[in-house]
């Protein structure tokens, strides 16, 4: 492991950093004294902020819990060590944005640590996110209003509570983000993206109670444009969904509607799989589009294929449901328990996690409680993880889709060094680039390619793993 960055007050010094694909972090006692650091992506997926914290509580002859973490970076550095601390009690935690380049004069011996503000015309540079809110609750808008509100790089412009009112705000406002109720008088909201979409071609997250009735709702918006979905925030798990939030609305400012994501026919593989092997894939946002897209281009007889995709519990039984009626192979919420056939497809099931265990010379499927990995439940890297053991046995095909943050990419980087092949899709045809972006830097893809080759693709590298066990 690199050396890490350590800036103590160990001798009378000032510190001065510009700032760029890093975030300043900091830990300081009640008497100000401090030790700071600083750390990229990579630094901290390979644990050296816990080495950090360590050193930093040694140097001020303390523990965490009488001292406060100061984290200074971008949105994504920042949810990344909230996950990585949620278990770690401080004295207090302070959080603040920073996107682009930045400017830190740091004293570690005074408590000193001054931040270049951000100017007028560097905001605007930044880009601004102006938000516009289209729910018939009252306490919604608020909860909504009052998470974005506290991003400074989000403005709500305003809010609707009726459907009739969208269409003159988008004019008046000019939203570069729109979250949409399900449930509303006039009209639901998957109607009203209908009307809106092709007019206005604005990014879209739908708001769901994640209810049974709503799942072939959101499933049907997403076909319709909607950028993601998220679940209603009640008061008490505004801390849990307000950097989720945030983050899908960021993501969503920089989503082009109108590119080519999944508005093709798709052709079926005239080729046949070597169903002598195995197929693992991971997405998130954008995925389920994606995987209706890459499922219905397979042959009609398929090996064993294993899905997690990012999603609440209630919809993976309706999204399993939608896609079973488009393929010739059976597709459905996985069971615990049951055992891992050719022609299948399991879907995780939402809020639960999914892995592989082998009895005799059979494979199951175990559904259970285990906590979220990366925050997700199911997680990628937690069914990754558990086909590790398989690779030296199996031939194994690993897929890792459109998403947001980096769950799957450690996950497919050790099935690919253990000998699996592997394909992430590419940026263009990618709603969100970020896990196939985190696998492809990680050295965890064989192959890259378009949303609309991956079934092609996952046909020839069956074939390929047929030719290396004839040599």
């Amino acid at each position: 492991m690199a050396k890490i960055k350590f800036f103590s007050g160990k001798i009378q010094e000032e510190y001065y950093f510009k700032v760029g694909n890093e975030c300043f972090i900091s830990i300081q006692d009640k008497s100000g004294h401090s030790c700071a650091t600083l750390m990229n992506s990579i630094d901290l997926k390979t644990g050296k902020l816990n080495v950090f914290l360590k050193n930093a509580a040694s140097e001020l002859k303390t523990t965490l819990s009488h001292l406060t973490l100061k984290v200074i970076g971008a949105v994504s550095f920042i949810n990344t060590i909230k996950e990585i601390v949620r278990d770690v009690k401080f004295l207090d935690n302070k959080y603040v944005e920073r996107h682009g380049m930045f400017e830190i004069l740091y004293l570690p011996n005074d408590g000193v640590l001054r931040v270049s503000k951000i100017s007028k015309d560097e905001e605007k540079k930044s880009g601004e996110v102006k938000v516009l809110i289209v729910d018939d609750s009252k306490t919604i808008r608020s909860l909504l209003t009052k998470v974005l509100s506290s991003s400074s790089r989000i403005n709500v412009v305003a809010t609707a509570e009726k459907p009739s009112e969208v269409a003159a705000l988008i004019e008046k406002f000019r939203p570069d983000v729109i979250t949409l109720d399900i449930h509303m008088p006039e009209m639901n909201g998957v109607e009203l993206l209908k009307l809106i979409q092709p007019k206005y071609n604005l990014p879209t997250i739908m708001i769901t109670s994640v209810s049974l009735e709503e799942g072939p709702l959101v499933l049907e918006a997403l076909e319709s444009g909607a950028f993601d979905y998220i679940q209603k925030p009640s008061m008490e798990e505004l801390s849990e969904v307000a950097p989720i939030l945030i983050e899908k609305v960021l993501e969503a400012s920089k989503f082009e509607c109108a590119k080519s994501i999944g508005t093709k026919s798709v052709s079926r593989s005239s080729h046949n799989f070597n169903e002598d092997c195995m197929v693992v894939i991971g997405s998130s946002t954008g995925g389920t589009n994606a995987l209706k897209d890459i499922l219905c281009g397979l042959p009609r007889v398929i090996p064993p294929i294993l899905i997690v995709q990012h999603i609440p519990a209630v919809f993976s039984k309706a999204f399993a449901e939608r896609l079973d009626g488009l393929c010739p192979f059976s597709v459905k919420e996985a069971e615990h328990g049951e055992e891992v056939c050719a022609n299948t497809v399991y879907i995780a099931p939402g809020g639960q996690q999914m892995k592989i265990f082998v009895k005799g010379s059979k494979k199951f499927i175990e559904i259970n409680d285990d906590k979220p990995v990366n925050r997700f439940k199911p997680s990628v890297d937690y069914m990754f993880k558990s086909i590790e053991a398989l690779t030296s046995k199996e031939s194994i095909i690993g897929v890792i889709l459109t998403g947001m943050g980096r769950d799957g990419a450690s996950g497919i980087t050790n099935l690919k060094k253990l000998g699996a092949l592997t394909i992430a899709q590419n940026e263009e045809s990618c709603v969100v680039f970020g896990m196939p972006r985190e696998a492809i830097a990680m050295g965890g893809a064989t192959e890259v390619v378009h949303k609309d080759q991956i079934a092609e693709k996952m046909v020839e590298l069956s074939s390929r793993f047929q030719k290396m066990k004839v040599s």
